[in-house]
């Protein structure tokens, strides 16, 4: 099969689902593309960042019809961070997200389908990590030294 897409081409495609963490998924003749960011239901010009014989990544150049679910982070770390990577979605639908997912993740491998319940949220979602990131190193007089990117 003759990969469609080419690394460092821009593509304009419509998001039609979002992947296992969180990533939007596109597909252009058959060929899957992740894109992080990305929503179900938008339309966004992506670039093609590396390219498989299965699947593609990209990243969003451009955001040409936005999710109503988009929303702007409350975090200045979020985008360098990984710790979060749903945060550019309301909270309530990243639950419906979730939720969706783990029912996909089940019902792939099960003979007889069951039905995921609704994922269960928190009154305050903010706040918390899930992941860390603590660059280690030393300072002009050898002394180690940390700091976290996340706030």
């Amino acid at each position: 099969m003759e990969i469609p897409v080419k690394k460092n081409e821009e593509y304009i495609v419509d998001i039609i689902d979002n992947g296992f963490q969180g990533e939007g998924i596109a597909k252009i003749n058959g060929y899957t593309i992740f894109i992080p960011n990305a929503i179900k239901g938008e339309k966004v010009k992506v670039l093609i960042l590396k390219t498989t014989t299965s699947h593609a990544f990209g990243k969003i150049v451009e955001i040409i019809e936005k999710s109503e679910y988009r929303k702007e982070s409350d975090c200045l770390s979020y985008k360098r961070c990984g710790g979060c990577n749903l945060r550019h979605i309301e909270y309530s639908k990243t639950l419906e997200i979730k939720q969706e997912t783990v029912q996909n993740l089940i019902n792939k491998e099960l003979k007889q389908k069951v039905e995921a319940q609704e994922t269960v949220g928190m009154e305050n979602p903010f706040f918390y990590r899930n992941k860390a990131v603590y660059p280690v190193g030393t300072n002009k007089n050898g002394k180690a030294i940390a700091r976290s990117i996340c706030k």
